[in-house]
């Protein structure tokens, strides 16, 4: 597996990161309605991040705070939580539950609107050599 820091032709190696299920991946987050100096309503959102997987390891230094299911009611204020039960929701999602491969570089142009951009590569390069 490559590493977002080693260079390709075109820059830094991209990679897909899904669940190993393909479920939906939630992510933890935090968000605000807030008035900015001029008036106006703003609203901000941050994604919580923290330290990698094994698997994440490979290709960054952090990953998103990934939330399984059973976390979602706590994470939402839904279910009420003490803060040490909301600090072990902190923890790297579990590196066997997921998986990664290189995708193109397309996949950070957002006119790139289909799901070409996320196809393995190796399966593109020998789709190349059909081709050829």
């Amino acid at each position: 597996m490559g590493n977002d820091r080693e260079k390709t032709w075109s820059g830094k190696q991209p990679h897909a990161l899904v669940l190993a299920d393909r479920g939906i991946m939630a992510l933890a987050g935090l968000w605000e309605n807030w008035h900015s100096p001029a008036g106006e309503w703003i609203r901000s959102f941050a994604i919580i991040t923290t330290t990698p997987n094994q698997l994440s390891a490979e290709i960054h230094n952090r990953m998103p705070m990934i939330l399984k299911p059973d976390a979602w009611p706590v994470w939402l204020g839904e279910q009420a939580a003490d803060m040490p039960q909301l600090k072990s929701l902190l923890a790297p999602y579990p590196a066997d539950d997921m998986i990664c491969w290189p995708v193109s570089a397309r996949v950070g142009n957002v006119r790139n609107n289909d799901p070409s951009p996320t196809v393995p590569q190796s399966i593109l390069a020998r789709a190349d050599e059909v081709i050829e």
